[in-house]
């Protein structure tokens, strides 16, 4: 018994046995006397909302948290993480400690739910919605399968005749 570990994985009643050099480089914490769960919860607002509304939106989460002591103990941060100006998109992350420790896993998921679709609905509601901008689409009406660039670029010279004969030799193959 020195030399292996037996588990049992929670939501199934799994026994799985390890041995305990296979475990030494991990992290292995106790769920249920971890600390209480920290929770993210991340939004993304066009970057052409006002600051203004982003306090709003802030103010509103804040309130959310505190109407409910019972499932979060505090609201830790509200901050900008990523700036994408060619995207087109500010993301900021609702950071908040739940009142559950880890091992307690589902009331966690239901409140950090619960967060995400009331931050949806306020930023519907303020106007805050990212829409990310549209991808480019390349679409082709050719049914020969060759290449147009090729054919039609008539400032290669020479070049267009090698550039043929290697095509060639991949379609041939």
């Amino acid at each position: 018994t020195l030399f292996i570990t037996t588990v049992r994985f929670a939501t199934t009643n799994e026994v799985a046995t390890y041995s305990n050099g296979s475990l030494a480089p991990l992290r292995i914490i106790n769920a249920k006397r971890s600390p209480k769960a920290v929770v993210y919860v991340y939004h993304k607002f066009g970057s052409d909302a006002p600051f203004k509304m982003v306090k709003v939106f802030q103010t509103a989460i804040e309130n959310f948290v505190k109407s409910r002591p019972r499932e979060w103990v505090a609201l830790n941060g509200f901050r900008a993480t990523r700036v994408e100006m060619e995207l087109n998109f500010i993301e900021y992350v609702v950071v908040l400690t739940h009142r559950e420790m880890w091992q307690n896993i589902g009331p966690i998921l239901q409140s950090q739910a619960d967060l995400a679709s009331f931050g949806l609905e306020v930023s519907k509601k303020l106007n805050l919605r990212y829409i990310s901008p549209p991808k480019p689409i390349h679409l082709s009406t050719e049914k020969s399968g060759r290449n147009k660039y090729i054919e039609s670029d008539s400032t290669m010279g020479g070049k267009e005749n090698e550039i043929n004969q290697v095509a060639e030799m991949f379609r041939n193959e």
